[in-house]
């Protein structure tokens, strides 16, 4: 009797870590750059998500499926129209340039994306079969803002400092990331980490296609 007990407490084990485990959802993979400050995105995981994947040779996905930029803005705009709270992940490789990625953004700002999540990975590695996913939300400035509320802080292929960074960060006032046209994504990525950390909030330039 005991053994059959025991039995019916493992299935129940089982059955109960089956159910906590999140069903991973198919997509496609990219070296995603490492953050130490974006916070979980749960739902970046769930089935109507919507994310947006760019790969080191350039080609843009959504979801699995190859899209162009102007078929990326008119699919995007109708899986969140009439859902203002939607989110829009974006997954790119971090060693790819820049103004690869910002040809994506603004294609999801002509969609009525003004601030998708930049999915990252996690600093710390892996110790479970599945990982929580993390990423940084930033905004997109439309292409007639004003950045003069703002401070412009402009990326070069070298990169910035942090302390660079931090010594042009206030709380208070939103920071205007431009990054010049070969800076690697991540970098870019890195510099929104740092300011995010310090409580700014991030615009990130992404010129009209």
């Amino acid at each position: 009797m005991s053994r059959i007990v025991l039995l019916s407490v493992g299935m129940l084990i089982t059955a109960a870590a089956a159910a906590q485990t999140p069903v991973l959802r198919k997509g496609v993979s990219v070296p995603m750059p490492v953050t130490m400050n974006a916070v979980p995105m749960v739902d970046a995981d769930s089935a109507g998500s919507v994310i947006v994947s760019v790969t080191f040779s350039g080609i843009v996905y959504l979801d699995v499926s190859t899209v162009t930029p102007a078929l990326l803005s008119e699919q995007v705009k109708a899986k969140i129209e009439g859902q203002p709270g939607k989110r829009v992940y974006v997954k790119a490789d971090a060693r790819m340039p820049y103004s690869t990625v910002a040809k994506t953004l603004s294609a999801l700002r002509t969609a009525g994306v003004s601030a998708p999540i930049l999915l990252t990975s996690q600093h710390e590695p892996a110790i479970t079969s599945y990982v929580t996913p993390t990423g940084l939300e930033v905004l997109i400035p439309p292409p007639s803002s004003d950045p003069a509320r703002s401070a412009t802080l402009r990326i070069g292929n070298r990169g910035v400092s942090d302390a660079e960074l931090r010594q042009h960060l206030q709380r208070d006032r939103p920071v205007l990331l431009r990054a010049d046209e070969g800076t690697p994504f991540g970098g870019v990525v890195h510099a929104i980490d740092v300011c995010r950390a310090e409580g700014a909030q991030v615009y990130l330039d992404a010129p009209p296609k």
